[in-house]
């Protein structure tokens, strides 16, 4: 199969104009501007952009289920008490876990994610409901820690599980929740299964100053609502070190180690990062909500971090749209160029979920996960910025070598 478009953005984000993609079976076997006459079944994306898919690198679909029952605002533990509360009070159950997944994946692939790194504390239900569905994204599925755990971490990575039904990946990883909720001990033991299995890893890290109080400190109003929740008792005695500081000494950060957020750290910390190999996703619009200062993640790039971007989840954010969140972080950043934007979005998602160190990768080889977005004629002339500043939808999604959408058939 190929497909064709106005522009094809290679590896680098470099346009190719009048280009083609060619993909057998699920993989890029040829990219270029000479469309090959020996294959006749062509796919014409018309005046597009034909690119990598883009990549959620944080979120948590089941979450879906709190759309719109509290807003984020600039009290971060005054969120997570009332967030908590409601979820308290909700019956949630099987079912209502598993509409919020195949909802979640639906709108993420209707705008254009190709790849989902997904949170979740009920992970063989989300992992088992993924599974059963044939026209999906990618899905890296990270089953959360939090508190204190009656099972072993290595029996968050269900190796019995049919997962691999379908050419789409689901790959299980492990997510220790957050450096302030999961007790010492429980966080090594995560840490050994990880080193031994290479198992993907995501930890929310310094992402509140009230989470830096309580570790260097052991104070503070989140000290209190963990107490709360009975994460902590008066005995807690503080570690003494900042989160980046105190996830190096228990995880020894590594390439398969996703830190969430990220939104108070120095510049060491961030060199620290760089040097480990080990990636950061931020997620723009929840930043944005809860009132954090700029984000450092052009620092980050500045000194070879892997930054990626997510939308985190509907309890935090109104959609899972990554177009709303790359056009969202063009319109309050325009310093930032458009083809670093879309990088984050795209290759960099990529490889931090593949969570192998790599630097780079290529389009061919690589997995055909493809969309094309319309150009809009009164837009920019540069392919990259056009697509940023339209609001023009995917007319095609191809995933795995599986044309998903396809709005001009």
């Amino acid at each position: 199969m190929i497909l064709r478009a106005k522009y094809v953005l290679d590896a680098d984000l470099r346009p190719i104009e009048n280009g083609f993609v060619r993909v057998s079976p699920h993989h890029i076997i040829a990219v270029g501007n000479s469309l090959p006459t020996d294959d006749l079944n062509v796919i014409d994306c018309g005046n597009a952009v034909l690119m990598h898919g883009l990549v959620n690198a944080h979120t948590h679909l089941e979450l879906g289920t709190l759309h719109n029952t509290v807003q984020p605002t600039h009290d971060f533990v005054g969120w997570l008490e009332r967030l908590a509360t409601i979820m308290r009070s909700m019956n949630t159950d099987r079912e209502d876990i598993k509409l919020a997944v195949r909802n979640g994946l639906q709108r993420s692939l209707e705008s254009g994610v190709t790849h989902v790194g997904d949170i979740s504390r009920f992970a063989s239900i989300t992992r088992e409901t993924s599974a059963g569905i044939r026209s999906r994204p990618n899905v890296t599925s990270y089953a959360e820690v939090l508190g204190s755990m009656s099972i072993e971490p290595d029996q968050l990575l269900d190796q019995s599980a049919d997962l691999h039904r379908l050419p789409t990946a689901l790959v299980q990883g492990i997510s220790p929740h957050a450096t302030y909720s999961v007790p010492h001990g429980f966080m090594l033991k995560c840490a050994v299964v990880a080193a031994a299995t290479r198992a993907p890893v995501c930890i929310h890290a310094a992402e509140s100053l009230e989470e830096e109080e309580f570790l260097l400190r052991g104070t503070g109003r989140l000290r209190e609502f963990l107490e709360s929740m009975g994460v902590c008792d008066s005995s807690h005695k503080p570690i003494g070190v900042r989160p980046i500081e105190f996830l190096n000494r228990t995880f020894s950060l590594k390439p398969n180690t996703l830190l969430a957020h990220c939104n108070y750290v120095n510049i060491d910390e961030i060199r620290l990062i760089a040097t480990e190999k080990t990636s950061v996703v931020y997620c723009p619009r929840t930043h944005h909500a809860f009132g954090h200062p700029p984000h450092r993640f052009d620092d980050m790039l500045d000194a070879g971090v892997n930054v990626c971007l997510g939308t985190d989840s509907l309890a935090s954010n109104p959609s899972l749209s990554m177009l709303d969140e790359i056009r969202f972080l063009r319109r309050h950043r325009t310093d930032v160029s458009s083809e670093t934007i879309l990088r984050m979005a795209t290759v960099n998602g990529e490889i931090a979920l593949r969570a192998k160190g790599e630097t780079h990768l290529s389009l061919i080889g690589s997995r055909a996960d493809l969309i094309a977005i319309p150009i809009d004629p009164n837009g920019s002339s540069d392919p990259c910025e056009n697509i940023l500043t339209n609001t023009h939808v995917p007319t095609h999604c191809m995933v795995a070598g599986q044309l998903l959408i396809n709005l001009t058939a």
